[in-house]
């Protein structure tokens, strides 16, 4: 998922000014990115047609996915539109990949068939003379050249990339895959790699090929659901193991058409749990603890999501479980309660679910956030 541009950043665009005689775009930060000052931009006719060393724009600033003041719309509508959307997939060097590609017909045509690459070669420590004699070499060297296996799996991999945007997260999962000889090579077989596929061969290798990777690769990838998919997984294979379930049984996850037939299997092995007694759970809108194995019981049942899991790690001081109710939703978290923090920082939480074993909204979220922000500093 997108994130949400800062305050600051937003009002940026509001910040902008078009000089239609010098073609230019020039930007103001001194009030509110005082870091970064005065800027430029050339239009897209002048990318294309300049010589002079391309600028060291700032780094973190997603110019391309400011709101369309007049100022910025003047500049933005010269662009291609499928040049803007695909620089804008990087959360960082936005500005240095559009004008490389607006330079460089060759990198142009790397960013149409393999963006991933193209980020990733201007994004490096690499020369505007140095990426230019890559671009004349052929791609297994060019990968070669940015620390990844020179060889054309790598290429054909980056290829099949189809990401709505790139997190942090998902470079992570990206190197994981690349440098893994054994994920390179069971990645070969699917036609396309979304954010689904990618994220599911970096976290469960041994799913990589099954009926359920294959199928997750085939459908539209919607970045929510790579955060669900990844949540519902850790917990159906935290749970086999917990219950020390065969391999047999545990293959059943990747036998698996869709993930909703994952939920019923994770729901299916905890189901005979569900007959102990288990005291009758009252919450409310002030956060409470549960210390006893009857309450951790009885909210996993509220809330369909096997908490006892962890209940060893709570004997053994580790975590401490809370709940509340927000907006008549039973929220809980568990947090790393034997994990040393340093001065300033929180407490680090383990895992977040609200009912229905669904992970919390922004809403939710920004109320455990600030319940913690207190409780860390009180």
């Amino acid at each position: 998922m997108k994130p949400v541009l800062s305050i600051q950043e937003r009002q940026l665009a509001k910040h902008c000014f078009w000089d239609e005689e010098d073609q230019t775009l020039w930007v103001d930060c001194r009030r509110w990115m005082p870091e970064y000052g005065v800027f430029s931009i050339p239009s897209w006719d002048a990318m294309m047609m300049g010589s002079t060393p391309i600028p060291d724009y700032p780094q973190n600033l997603s110019v391309l996915e400011w709101s369309d003041y007049s100022q910025l719309s003047y500049w933005k509508k010269q662009i291609p539109a499928w040049v803007v959307e695909s620089c804008a997939l990087f959360p960082t060097h936005q500005l240095q990949l559009l004008h490389y590609v607006g330079r460089y017909p060759q990198l142009l045509e790397l960013l149409d068939h393999s963006p991933m690459l193209a980020w990733r070669l201007v994004a490096s420590n690499l020369t505007e003379s140095d990426i230019v004699n890559l671009l004349q070499d052929k791609r297994t060297h060019v990968v070669a050249q940015l620390g990844w296996p020179g060889k054309k799996e790598t290429v054909q991999f980056l290829r099949k990339l189809r990401l709505r945007y790139v997190t942090a997260e998902i470079s992570e999962f990206v190197e994981t895959c690349i440098l893994d000889e054994d994920r390179l090579s069971a990645l070969q077989t699917l036609p396309r790699v979304n954010s689904m596929a990618l994220s599911l061969a970096a976290r469960f290798p041994g799913l990589i090929g099954s009926r359920l990777h294959q199928t997750l690769a085939q459908l539209p990838c919607r970045p929510m659901q790579c955060q669900s998919m990844i949540a519902q997984l850790e917990d159906t294979f935290r749970l086999a193991d917990f219950l020390q379930l065969s391999k047999e049984e545990v293959a059943k996850i990747g036998q698996c058409r869709y993930l909703v037939d994952v939920e019923k299997i994770y729901q299916a092995w905890w189901e005979p749990v569900r007959v102990e007694n288990a005291a009758a759970l009252q919450l409310n809108e002030q956060p409470q603890q549960l210390t006893e194995y009857s309450s951790w019981l009885a909210l996993s049942k509220v809330q369909k999501h096997y908490w006892l899991t962890d209940w060893p790690d709570f004997q053994a001081g580790k975590l401490s479980l809370w709940a509340a109710k927000i907006e008549g939703v039973p929220v809980a978290i568990l947090r790393e309660e034997a994990v040393r923090v340093e001065p300033g920082e929180m407490t680090k939480i383990r895992r977040i679910r609200q009912s229905d074993n669904q992970l919390p909204t922004s809403q939710q979220l920004g109320f455990w956030h600030l319940w913690q922000v207190g409780k860390d500093t009180s």
